[in-house]
């Protein structure tokens, strides 16, 4: 990846119809959700891996407080993360290693998935899927959990029987 790359964000896919709630894709997309949710919880990262295209974009760009006028409050030339399928199975391996100490033990989640829209695009097979997360998290010994809201604009897109994640923006609230 080119150090200029990390500057772009995907592009935005043309959107059309909307998905209502119910209907069957929406299920299957919800489903898909879900499932990414519990292999994240439940400590399997190589499933999670599994359900990512090998082109897929997965970044979150830095939230900025600005006024109405000023626009969005996301910087999208500046992310916490910015990562491909090959950083992603990195850090992954990683976590099998003496060197991830930070999460060893590893921390305690839970994942809310909500307020799912969808959309279909003007690709036959990818849809935008845009969601509510909020992320529980507890470490080591303490009491209390850490509270993350997020908004995840995904495009999911058909491979073979499956889904697959290709593009991830995570908009953190603060």
């Amino acid at each position: 990846m080119q150090p200029t790359e990390k500057k772009r964000q995907p592009p935005t896919p043309e959107l059309r119809a909307v998905v209502g709630y119910g209907e069957p894709l929406y299920n299957e997309v919800m489903q898909f959700l879900i499932e990414e949710a519990r292999a994240l919880d439940d400590d399997r990262p190589g499933d999670w891996l599994a359900m990512l295209s090998q082109d897929v974009r997965y970044t979150m760009p830095v939230r900025q407080t600005r006024h109405r006028r000023d626009g969005a409050g996301y910087d999208a030339g500046m992310n916490w993360f910015y990562d491909d399928h090959a950083s992603l199975a990195f850090k992954i391996r990683r976590l099998d290693t003496q060197s991830a100490f930070a999460e060893d033990p590893p921390s305690r989640t839970r994942r809310f998935v909500s307020n799912l829209w969808l959309q279909q695009t003007t690709a036959s097979n990818e849809f935008f899927a845009q969601s509510y997360l909020l992320l529980l998290r507890n470490r080591g010994h303490e009491a209390g959990f850490d509270t993350l809201p997020f908004r995840r604009d995904d495009l999911l897109r058909r491979e073979g029987a499956s889904l697959k994640l290709a593009r991830r923006t995570i908009l953190m609230d603060q």
